[in-house]
């Protein structure tokens, strides 16, 4: 049995028909590059028509879709209460009928009844479900319901039994209606006797929403066309300007010079174009400009050439110039300088000096050998500033060359009671080919410098073999020199300048004793062999030196 449905709650009911076969979905694929060309190839006109028309079109439909659907309700409503109306009015004519049991008491109303818009067909049955009547040419369209659902046994309203896509089927009870009589003590109740069954078709219903959607639909389309027509003029307008301005810029950009964007259309656009126009004009004059330029070009050109020239000569007289004086002064200074110090040993082997005058001979030898030091150090970076140094390429033993370097400075390490030891990698080649005696300066520089700074501890070398990179020659060796002390450390603010020549580290008393140009030119000398010295020191914790280089490998 079907339940009772309220009249006025009664949803649309949608079909989907499973025997038609659902397409597969299209690949995403082709019709994304179809659009992307579609974008590429075609005119922002057009794609702004397009933009507006199927928009608008969208609107259209959408509104008489919403239009057809607000008025089918309406009338789905009206038709529901017509045919509950009618089968009310059914059920109060039937009462003889069903209390004799004789169709023929029920015939004139029933044919009455089918006398309505959309009723196909009637039926009549008692409280048991027999069928009394049964008239209409199209009442076997529903399901034959024997015995109908009743909301309420009391009721006397009808009801909606059933509803399919093309019909209605509405219910109404049949009671007996007594009147009061003087010789009844009491009411007799009202008796059920049956119920009427009336099937109206939903073709207005379906008419109904059909003229509502294509009267919609037509006005739609036809303010949407009037509102394309205007759009399209407005695009006309926006984009003949545009299309000039591009037209301009082509010329432009093909030599003509001369061309010029009309200033039409849109405020915006007529701005641009005017924007345009001006930066012609500028580029106009710029080129003259530089015309007038480039005639005299090659007269400027001849002239800075020549100051050029004089410089470039002034300057090579005056490096060599510095170079002869160098040399010069070098020679001059050491030949003396050679000749205090001798003097000094032959009078410090004399037994009958007193220690004052041991004292003395000591200072003067120290402070000649500071100033040999330091002259030697000017003239090699003089030389190496001028790029006349050259690296004297030469097999070395390298364990016996460290060692030798370490032997060096031990004595010095040994007076300050520090500790000098030396950490040899295992792979290290036995004989490799370099410079040995700039190898030898640069170690000693940083060697010295760390022993110099460092009061308790002591300081490390270590020479060890690191894996060739990609662009390591064949035969080639990358060697990595590193020296650790534990020493007083660099502050952060002198590191940056500790590589400059006659900068020291360290505080008055530590940078008595130094030139401050060993480190520059050890950074030099590392960069001719092509590396770089690295450093890395925390203040009151120590430093680390450490550079790599590439090196031939004597078999």
């Amino acid at each position: 049995m079907t339940p009772p449905v309220p009249l006025d709650s009664q949803p649309p009911l949608i079909l989907r028909d499973e025997s038609v076969p659902v397409a597969a979905p299209p690949q995403r694929s082709w019709p994304l590059r179809v659009y992307a060309r579609w974008l590429r190839e075609t005119s922002f006109r057009r794609h702004l028509s397009v933009a507006v028309a199927l928009g608008t079109l969208c609107l259209a439909l959408l509104m008489a879709v919403v239009n057809a659907w607000q008025g089918g309700r309406q009338v789905r409503a009206m038709l529901m209460e017509q045919g509950g109306r009618v089968a009310a009015n059914l059920a109060s004519n039937s009462s003889l009928a069903l209390l004799y049991a004789s169709a023929d008491n029920a015939e004139e109303a029933v044919r009455a009844s089918l006398a309505f818009p959309d009723v196909m067909g009637i039926e009549i049955r008692d409280t048991k479900g027999r069928l009394l009547l049964a008239l209409g040419p199209e009442r076997d369209r529903l399901p034959t319901t024997t015995s109908p659902a009743v909301p309420d046994p009391a009721a006397s309203e009808p009801w909606l039994d059933q509803e399919t896509e093309d019909s209605w089927a509405f219910a109404a009870p049949v009671w007996t209606r007594p009147e009061a009589s003087p010789f009844d003590v009491t009411l007799r109740p009202a008796q059920l006797l049956g119920h009427v069954r009336i099937v109206l078709s939903k073709a207005t219903l379906h008419r109904t929403q059909a003229s509502l959607f294509l009267a919609n639909f037509g006005v739609a389309v036809l303010f949407a066309t009037i509102f394309l027509l205007a759009v399209r003029f407005l695009i006309l307008r926006l984009t003949r300007p545009l299309g000039a301005l591009s037209e301009a810029m082509e010329r432009v950009e093909l030599g003509d010079n001369d061309a010029r964007a009309p200033a039409g259309g849109p405020r915006d656009i007529a701005a641009m174009a005017e924007t345009f126009n001006r930066m012609i004009t500028a580029l106009q004059e710029r080129e003259t400009e530089l015309g007038a330029h480039r005639d005299h070009l090659e007269d400027l050109v001849t002239e800075r050439t020549l100051e050029l020239s004089d410089a470039k000569e002034r300057a090579e007289i005056a490096s060599r110039a510095k170079s002869q004086f160098l040399a010069r002064m070098s020679h001059e200074l050491r030949t003396p300088l050679n000749a205090v110090m001798g003097y000094a040993q032959i009078l410090k082997m004399d037994d009958g000096l007193t220690p004052k005058q041991r004292n003395g001979l000591d200072i003067i030898h120290s402070s000649g050998q500071h100033l040999l030091t330091l002259i030697v150090d000017i003239l090699d970076l003089s030389r190496i500033e001028a790029g006349k140094a050259e690296l004297r390429i030469g097999p070395i033993e390298l364990v016996p060359r460290l060692q030798a370097v370490i032997d060096i400075v031990r004595v010095m390490a040994e007076g300050k009671h520090i500790t000098l030891d030396l950490q040899l990698d295992p792979n290290l080649p036995a004989v490799v080919l370099t410079d040995e005696k700039r190898l030898n300066q640069i170690l000693l520089n940083l060697l010295g410098n760390a022993v110099k700074f460092t009061h308790v501890g002591g300081v490390l070398l270590m020479a060890r073999a690191l894996p060739p990179l990609a662009d390591t020659e064949p035969g080639h060796v990358r060697l990595c020199f590193e020296v650790q002390d534990t020493g007083v450390g660099i502050a952060d603010d002198q590191v940056y300048r500790l590589f400059e020549p006659f900068e020291q580290a360290g505080n008055a008393e530590q940078r008595v004793g130094g030139t401050g140009l060993g480190l520059a030119i050890s950074r030099q000398l590392v960069r001719m062999m092509g590396g770089e010295i690295k450093l890395e020191s925390r203040l009151a914790q120590g430093s680390r030196f450490w550079f790599e280089i590439s090196v031939p490998v004597q078999g």
